[in-house]
């Protein structure tokens, strides 16, 4: 017993020599405790004992820390050495999901249209509810390729309109293809696109001449040059087997110029030669391809007597220095240079569109304003405008209003005023009512 307790004090002085802080206050373990009321230890003993344990503690839990190089005083032979700045520690990048790289977007709108025909035997009204749905997504392949696929609503034998009509006793809409195209970006100035695509998103056009919900099937390729671009494009309409196929072949050069004082303005030139439209109009004779009616001059034989060579001119102008209030305004004409026999005396036609306001934040509103006026053989009948019901024979305006509502939505009313310039159709009033939601 003697041995046991001189060496627990020998042990205890040996600790409190190297630590020297007999006299400190701390906090005694329990069995430190226990030793000192034994009479094993003191209590000076224990307290040092203690207190050399907390210093080693707190030493294995004190992160390490790097020495820093000290600065030299510079001397005539040794030049001064700049001091060292301790780098940032580098956040952590988050690793890329698969998903990360696709852009999805698209849009709903509900509809509510409503009819009136006015003629000398003729009045008619009518109406109905419609829902048109597209939904896409989108990817950059590379810094230089992109992809893009896109689903739509509608009759997919109706290449102007991706409405759906509630009607047919709870009949599922049907759900098509609309876009699937590569795009090729291999330097600043040229623009290649190969598919099926929206090509309104890339050329100068207006909604008389190319409806809004036309997609083409073909290539098209841009060239810029600083402020002008020069555009070429191919569609292909009809294959046939038996015989050539039916195609468009056109193009556009434009420039784009202005500044914030005076507004951006687009000035340009196109032109539009279909090869073999008789393949398309057949098909809508024959009730194959829906849309809209042969709105060009036929003859007995129900064969086109014009050709379709259109020219076209434009120019847009915008402006939005008042951010509440931009304004854009918009002019084409056209001239079929083909037309032949009657069709000489019906071959132009001119588009007007003024624009004041805007609806992408909510209550913002947005007037417009729309002069149709095509003689039947100015235009090729098959992809205009659809709402005026008579294509490319068509005397008419338009107007819109527009008011933004909740984020990425807004309603939209537009009202029709229309009748044919040669045919004997009556006067259509057609009113819309529409909700419009974004994701």
């Amino acid at each position: 017993m003697k041995r046991s307790k001189a060496w627990v004090a020998i042990c205890a002085i040996l600790i409190l020599g190297v630590a020297g802080l007999g006299a400190q206050e701390v906090e005694l373990d329990p069995l430190l405790t226990l030793l000192v009321e034994q009479g094993v230890i003191t209590m000076e003993q224990a307290r040092a004992v203690q207190a050399e344990y907390d210093r080693r503690s707190a030493a294995e839990q004190a992160p390490a820390v790097t020495p820093q190089p000290t600065a030299v005083a510079p001397t005539a032979t040794a030049p001064a050495v700049p001091e060292q700045v301790a780098e940032a520690p580098v956040a952590e990048t988050k690793t890329e999901k698969w998903y990360d790289r696709f852009n999805f977007k698209g849009d709903l709108r509900l509809r509510s249209e409503f009819f009136q025909f006015d003629g000398p035997e003729v009045d008619t009204h009518r109406g109905r509810f419609r829902a048109r749905f597209r939904a896409g997504m989108y990817t950059e392949i590379t810094d230089w390729m992109d992809v893009g696929f896109q689903l739509r609503s509608g009759d997919p034998d109706d290449p102007v309109s991706d409405n759906s009509t509630f009607d047919g006793g709870f009949a599922l809409i049907p759900i098509s293809i609309s876009e699937a195209y590569a795009g090729i970006h291999p330097n600043g100035w040229l623009d290649l696109t190969f598919g099926k695509f929206d090509a309104k998103k890339k050329w100068v056009v207006s909604d008389m001449q190319w409806d809004d919900d036309v997609t083409v099937a073909g290539a098209m390729e841009e060239f810029s040059f600083g402020p002008l671009k020069f555009d070429l494009y191919q569609y292909l309409l009809e294959e046939d087997k038996t015989v050539s196929d039916a195609y468009l072949l056109g193009g556009q050069l434009y420039g784009e110029f202005g500044s914030d004082a005076i507004g951006n303005f687009t000035i340009g030139a196109g032109f539009d030669d279909w090869v073999r439209p008789q393949m398309v109009a057949d098909l809508t004779l024959e009730d194959k391809l829906q849309g809209n009616p042969v709105t060009n001059l036929l003859n007995d034989d129900l064969q086109l007597i014009s050709d379709f060579e259109i020219a076209n001119v434009f120019a847009t102008w915008s402006w939005a220095k008042n951010e509440r209030w931009p304004v854009k305004a918009s002019a084409f004409g056209y001239l079929n240079t083909g037309a032949k026999g009657l069709g000489k005396e019906y071959d132009t036609g001119y588009f007007l569109r003024l624009q004041v306001g805007d609806y992408k934040q909510k209550y913002q509103m947005m007037f417009r304003a729309t002069r149709y006026y095509s003689e039947p053989d100015a235009l090729f009948y098959v992809f205009a405008q659809s709402d005026t019901l008579y294509a490319s024979d068509v005397d008419g305006y338009r107007f819109d209003f527009r008011l933004g509502f909740v984020k990425k939505s807004y309603f939209n009313v537009t009202w029709y005023h229309t009748k044919p310039v040669y045919a004997l159709f009556p006067t259509m009033d057609r009113l819309q009512i529409d909700y419009i939601i974004s994701f």
